[in-house]
Order: structure tokens, then C-alpha cells, then sequence
């Protein structure tokens, strides 16, 4: 929108005023100024201006009208928690995500509060009655609302000529009604994968003229089947799309994968104060040395066994004693994830809360699916050590 500064170049300060490629192309970049154009058609909508075709307007805001309860979606998103549902989900790479995305939030609030505080200022100077108050709160609240829907629904385009190259700084978009398509992964098969694509078409380098966006289908698609697409890297593993989208994915560790790249979600595991990601069908090198090193000092461990490894324990191999070892630590940290919590100093009100309950349950999601990761890796390394089928009881 004309109002917000990243596009109105005055001509006499030009120079100062160009945007960067750094201000152009970098996320938060982009989040600012689709917040801007979101809070600009509330106040369009607010003024009863009409800048466009009626259908378009009515279309506008028909897609307002189907949003999510702000305060719904403002629960949803991990930046706003407090500590006390931070700390329930037991995942640092989520907290440290947290840490750095508020610190990027504050500053884009802070510009987008500063252009429309002033802009509203403007309209009112303009009005000769009725004049309002503009309270500094309200409107932040407001650019958060904003950053909200942005950060949940826009997505992340590549550009390309019509013969496939690829050219320039991916865009990200958003594009009403196409961002009420659902994630699903591309990197599993079958039922529940992702069987869609969404892109843009026609474009020229450095032309936008006949773009168009385009919903394609990946694969035969059955009547009744629901069109899901991969939102791309942005949603796995679990705590980034949770970060990112407000949601926690559901998760088919059986699911067939591709085998280009199978990695959909892993699960943080600590040992000896380290702290290692690991996803069910892979082992870290450096989580093998630390565990062999375990192991060696561990005077539990029967010594006929550990001589028959100790060669391979002592080169860093992951021997079946050292698996054992890491799956009996994998196990306990899967256990430790599900129980519950001690209760906090919250208010006794906020437990009945549609927004407490709607941040708790994501936390809740969040610490299941990473149980179930380190159950499906624990699983895995023992029958890496007892190779034989157990009898199911």
C-alpha cells in the first residue's frame, strides 16, 4: 500500500528511500509488507472506499470473513506463548526458534504500528467532527493480527522460464482461497501425501504481466479426495511447523518414503549433556562415539558381552550394545515427554480459556509426536540388536 514506506519513494529523498535486494527478498522483508497490504484492506473496508470491481471487493471480503478467530490463531502460534506452555512442549529447538522469531516480530510490529499510526492520523486530521483516538495498544495488536495471517498463510513460490530453469529469488505470496489448501508431505506415498502443486504460471523473466497462479494435480486424484499440498521445508520437522503455521502435522512413521529424501520429522535426544536430532531410521555419528564412550564406563554393562565388542566400542562403531544403550536412553527420554507437567503459576480462569486451551494442546501435540519418533528409533535399534521377530504378547 501507498502508506507504508517500503513503497511510497518520495522523489526528492529517492535514493534514500530505495528498497535493498536485502529489504526485497528477505522473509521478514516480504512479511511487513503483505501485513501492510492486509491491514490495508481493513481500512478500505472500514472507509467504504471502493478501489476495485465490485465482485473482487466482494471476493476480498468473503476470504476476510473465513479467517480464523484471531484469538484462535494468535494461541496457535508459539510466538505468543508464555513461558509456562514453552517450557510444557520440553523442546529447545522450538524455544530457541521462539527467541529469535520475537525479537524479528517486535521490530516488524514496531514499523508497520509507526506507518499506520500515521496514516490514521492523517484521516483523522481530514475529518472536521468525530475525530477518534488512535490508542498505540490497539493498533499493534492489530499488526500482529496481521503478521499472523501472513506468517500462517502465505507461501513460498520458485520462479521459472517455460523451460524449467529456475531464475531470481523465490516470491512469496498470498493468494486468497488458495491458502485454504491444507499441507500434506510430498515425501511419502499414497494415501495422505501431498497430490498437488501450487505455482506460478506464464511468467516472463522479469514480467508479471500474464502470471497466473496455477493448482495442479501431482497425481490422479479421487472424487472426494480433499487437494493437499507440501508447504515445503518451512513444515517439517514438527516444531518448525508448529513455529511457522500454528499447527502440528500428523505423522505416518510406516508411510512409504521417497528415497531421495526421507527425513519428515525428528525428535531431540539428550545424552551426557549433548543434545542430538534424530529421526526413526538414522543414527548420528556423533551420538554413536558419545554412547560407545558410555558404554565403556558403564560398570551395569556384562563384561563377556563388552569383550566381544570392546575393539568396535573403542573405534566408535555402533555395536549392538552400544544401540542398546542409545535405544534405553531414547526410551526413557519418549517416557519422560508424556508425562505430565507440573502446573505453573497460571491464573485459575485462564485453564478455561478457549485461546489457553488451544496453545496447550499444540504443546501436548507437539511433545506426542516427538515420543512417538523416539519410540519408532528406540524400536528400530533393538531389533538392530535382536535381529530375530518378538513375539507380539
Amino acid at each position: 500500500p501507498r502508506w507504508y514506506e517500503h513503497l511510497e519513494n518520495d522523489e526528492a529523498n529517492e535514493d534514500e528511500h530505495d528498497i535493498t535486494d536485502y529489504e526485497r527478498y528477505s522473509p521478514s522483508g516480504w512479511a511487513s509488507r503483505l501485513a501492510a497490504s492486509v491491514l490495508d484492506l481493513e481500512l478500505n473496508n472500514s472507509e467504504g472506499e471502493v478501489q476495485n470491481e465490485n465482485d473482487l471487493k466482494k471476493g476480498r471480503e468473503m476470504w476476510q470473513s473465513m479467517l480464523p478467530d484471531e484469538d484462535i490463531l494468535r494461541a496457535s502460534l508459539p510466538v505468543h506463548w508464555g513461558e509456562e506452555i514453552v517450557g510444557s512442549t520440553k523442546c529447545t529447538a522450538l524455544e530457541l526458534a521462539i527467541d529469535s522469531a520475537y525479537f524479528a516480530r517486535a521490530t516488524a510490529v514496531f514499523t508497520l504500528t509507526d506507518e499506520l499510526k500515521q496514516v490514521l492520523e492523517d484521516n483523522n486530521d481530514q475529518k472536521e467532527d468525530k475525530k477518534e483516538k488512535i490508542a498505540t495498544a490497539d493498533l499493534e495488536r492489530k499488526c500482529h493480527d496481521a503478521l499472523d495471517i501472513v506468517q500462517t498463510r502465505a507461501c513460498r513460490v520458485e520462479r521459472a522460464t517455460e523451460d524449467g530453469a529456475q531464475w531470481g529469488p523465490p516470491l512469496r505470496i498470498l493468494a486468497p482461497i488458495f491458502d485454504f489448501i491444507n499441507h500434506a508431505s510430498s515425501r511419502i506415498t499414497g494415501q495422505g501425501s501431498a497430490n498437488a502443486e501450487f505455482g506460478v504460471e506464464n511468467e516472463q523473466m522479469c514480467d508479471m504481466h500474464e502470471a497466473k497462479l496455477v493448482v495442479r494435480a501431482l497425481r490422479d486424484i479421487d472424487e472426494g479426495e480433499e487437494v493437499l499440498i507440501d508447504y515445503g521445508d518451512s513444515a517439517r520437522p514438527a516444531w518448525r511447523c508448529l513455529t511457522s503455521y500454528g499447527f502440528v502435522p500428523d505423522y505416518d512413521l510406516d508411510a512409504d518414503t521417497n528415497d531421495e529424501d526421507p527425513i519428515e520429522n525428528v525428535a531431540e535426544l539428550w545424552m551426557n549433556g549433548l543434545r542430538f536430532d534424530v529421526d526413526p531410521n538414522s543414527v548420528p555419528y556423533d551420538l554413536v562415539e558419545v554412547a560407545a564412550a558410555q558404554t565403556m564406563l558403564d560398570y551395569s554393562v556384562d563384561e563377556d558381552e563388552f569383550a566381544k565388542e570392546e575393539e568396535e566400542i573403542e573405534n566408535g562403531m555402533l555395536t549392538p550394545l552400544v544401540a542398546r544403550t542409545i535405544a534405553d536412553r531414547a526410551t526413557e527420554a519418549a517416557v519422560n515427554l508424556v508425562i505430565e507437567t507440573e502446573e505453573g503459576d497460571s491464573e485459575e480462569d485462564v485453564w478455561d480459556k478457549a485461546e489457553f486451551v488451544q496453545a496447550a494442546s499444540l504443546a501436548n501435540r507437539l511433545r506426542w509426536s516427538q515420543h512417538e519418533v523416539l519410540m519408532k528409533f528406540a524400536k528400530n535399534l533393538r531389533e538392530l540388536c535382536n535381529p530375530e521377530p518378538e513375539e507380539e504378547d
